[in-house]
């Protein structure tokens, strides 16, 4: 899936640009500013965030299946990235004033 162009301002340096993103190992947006070459993250896409959330659910499911069983279950590091990138996710789109 193509990334689309983001129109935006460089919170460091003010400089409008319109740049597309590449995406980082966890699906952020990334950007360099053209003029002060500062690195940018912005949040996932709607589909990351929404694959993720149901992976966690899932993921919870089975740990509690776990317990029930008397077993005890961990996420491994997959489970706790999804975890990571939800929350990284939740911050950025706070502090950039998305919803």
């Amino acid at each position: 899936m193509a990334l689309h162009p983001i129109h935006g301002t460089c919170p460091y340096c003010q400089h409008p640009f319109n740049e597309t993103p590449s995406r980082s190992f966890l699906g952020f947006q990334k950007i360099s500013c053209p003029a002060c070459n500062e690195n940018l993250t912005y949040p996932l896409s709607s589909g990351f965030r929404t694959t993720y959330r149901v992976l966690v659910i899932v993921m919870i499911l089975i740990l509690l299946v776990n317990l029930l069983q008397g077993r005890i279950g961990f996420p491994g590091i997959i489970g706790i990235a999804m975890c990571y990138a939800l929350f990284h996710d939740w911050k950025l789109r706070k502090e950039l004033n998305f919803d």
